[in-house]
């Protein structure tokens, strides 16, 4: 395992060494293999445990992962000595915050769930626009400050999910912030704050955690033209995971990269990258296969969701829009690899067809709720209807 210096900045005495790789508890197994199952815990255990003797020391969480389920699970998970072998990252959920008092509630409700005394690294969770306000009428950045002076919190952070220029802005809105969480990869450097964020991040010497550096999973199993070059001669030489996750270690950049694994054998894949993730590790030939990768994806995945599940929470038709979006990508990207395969190309129609009624995309209620809460920023209710109208036709 490699690790890089946490809180080289702002926290200047306040450092430690994390691992390069952070699991990521956001997609632990369920009984259903969907979020919005019941957590195994005795196969997350065994995953999140063997992490740990592995080497990762760095654990991300929050409040909302897997229906609310999550950090009391992981709580347990950590029994036994666990916990001092790592740090705990968790979150604020922002949009739940109207006043201090609900602030001071929910850290209490962590501690207890996470059976700790001390969170070592504290985010205000999904800052965007529109939670502006609720960020700065209750001063949330001082009132976490207040809790690492007592003591409860070693780091304060926020995770973001919005453009380059409000980013600046979070950022200038307090002089203490200690490190921030962006969605970033090799397919979205220009999404989001992109990589002009991850530069200026570095530049205010906020240590970096990366998020989603897999895309929801669509860089380890690529289709369409993506899928076409990793089969080829000279893409048979990568694996796909590996060389997502080893672009992102290859900047100095970047302290720690989140991966939500939810199996044995994505632990044990990541953790044999991580070995590799040295800054300055990718060669000539690797970067220039990324480049040809970032082109195929563009003209290949057409709606760029990540599967947070996110627009889900208060949709009041319940349609599952990660799934609809799923179903479109890939019967658009098949569509234009299997030009010769018409059974492929026709598969997701099928499958979309058989979903519940109430699930698809057909039956959105046209009322915003999901892209008020959608990291991506997505217009999904015409994307649902872009689906509906492709795979009922």
């Amino acid at each position: 395992m490699q690790y890089r210096t946490f809180g080289s900045g702002q926290s200047g005495k306040n450092q430690r060494k994390v691992s390069v790789l952070g699991f990521g508890c956001m997609r632990l197994p369920t009984d259903n293999g969907k979020m919005d199952g019941v957590i195994n815990e005795k196969e997350a255990a065994r995953i999140v445990r063997y992490g740990i003797d592995r080497g990762i020391n760095y654990i991300d969480t929050a409040k909302v992962y897997l229906g609310g389920q999550c950090e009391a699970v992981l709580g347990r998970i950590l029994q036994d000595g666990y916990r001092e072998k790592v740090s705990i990252a968790t979150k604020l959920p922002t949009w739940e915050i109207g006043s201090v008092k609900d602030a001071d509630r929910i850290f209490s409700e962590q501690l207890r769930d996470l059976k700790t005394d001390k969170i070592d690294m504290y985010l205000i969770h999904n800052l965007q626009r529109s939670f502006h306000d609720i960020l700065l009428k209750n001063k949330l950045a001082d009132w976490a400050w207040k809790k690492k002076e007592k003591g409860f919190i070693d780091y304060v952070g926020f995770s973001f999910h919005d453009d380059f220029h409000y980013l600046k802005e979070v950022v200038d809105s307090f002089d203490r912030w200690e490190f921030c969480q962006l969605q970033y990869n090799y397919a979205g450097e220009n999404a989001q704050a992109g990589t002009k964020g991850v530069t200026f991040a570095a530049e205010k010497n906020l240590s970096l955690v990366i998020m989603e550096p897999l895309l929801g999973g669509a860089l380890a199993t690529p289709t369409g033209k993506m899928g076409r070059l990793f089969a080829s001669k000279e893409g048979k030489k990568f694996q796909p995971a590996d060389l997502a996750l080893r672009w992102l270690w290859n900047r100095k950049e970047v302290t720690v990269v989140l991966s939500g694994m939810s199996g044995f054998d994505q632990v044990k894949q990541n953790i044999d990258s991580a070995e590799k993730g040295l800054a300055g590790g990718l060669t000539e030939e690797e970067t220039a296969f990324v480049k040809q990768l970032q082109q195929a994806y563009d003209e290949s995945m057409p709606i760029k969701c990540t599967k947070c599940e996110y627009c889900k929470k208060d949709c009041p038709a319940g349609v599952d829009i990660p799934l609809n979006f799923d179903y479109y990508n890939n019967h658009m990207a098949s569509a234009e690899i299997n030009q010769q395969k018409k059974a492929e190309v026709f598969l997701a129609p099928i499958l979309y067809k058989a979903m519940k009624p109430e699930q698809r995309a057909d039956r959105c209620a046209d009322c915003g709720n999901c892209e008020t809460l959608c990291p991506q920023h997505l217009p999904i209710r015409k994307l649902l209807a872009d689906v509906h109208r492709v795979l009922n036709g």
